[in-house]
């Protein structure tokens, strides 16, 4: 692990947008709790969550979406240096496009794709989520604009409202668990009871 602490320091010196310090902690004891067979990850980047995932559940296959072909090439690179490219595969594309074609169902799925969108995957995503399975999602307060602890800048309105939905959402419907935690941008953690 050490290694992918290394890499994720050099990502964000590069400007990847790479999942927070303590967000990244919180994932992995989820995924060491959980224990999930077959892992989403929407937004993989270049792939240093998804491969942290797969070191942490060594039993765990992990199927990806992301949208730059030229960051796939880079995750994976970095998969087969982890070893991990036979339990590792990404869809290239759009997220929106993608995520309402899929087929089967997951343990656990990693929500870190584009922010106005999360809303409109939902019901997508629990429609392939297992039920007593996990939905993870990061930056679900979106910079303090969600709860309006600071004021949001117009160009943030739809992602903001949209990210409310999202949370409406998951912490109103009975078939879910949600917990949010307020820790650097915000995370959700959604179980599917029913």
């Amino acid at each position: 692990m050490e290694r992918i602490i290394e890499l994720r320091k050099k990502a964000k010196e590069n400007g990847n947008p790479i999942l927070r310090d303590r967000s990244f902690e919180l994932l992995l004891s989820k995924v060491k709790e959980e224990k999930p067979k077959s892992i989403l990850e929407i937004g993989v980047n270049v792939g240093l969550s998804g491969i942290a995932m797969l070191l942490t559940e060594p039993n765990a296959s992990l199927s990806g979406i992301e949208i730059d072909e030229d960051i796939i090439a880079i995750a994976k690179e970095n998969y087969r240096l982890f070893g991990v490219e036979k339990r590792a595969k990404i869809f290239q594309g759009d997220a929106s496009s993608i995520i309402p074609i899929l087929t089967g169902e997951y343990d656990f799925i990693f929500l870190d794709g584009p922010k106005g969108h999360y809303f409109e995957y939902l019901p997508h995503l629990l429609s392939i989520l297992k039920v007593g399975g996990t939905l993870f999602a990061d930056n679900v307060l979106f910079r303090g604009y969600v709860g309006d602890k600071v004021k949001t800048p117009h160009r943030f309105n739809t992602t903001k409202h949209s990210m409310e939905n999202f949370l409406n959402a998951i912490t109103t419907d009975s078939n879910l668990q949600t917990e949010i935690i307020d820790i650097e941008d915000g995370i959700s953690i959604t179980k599917k009871i029913k």
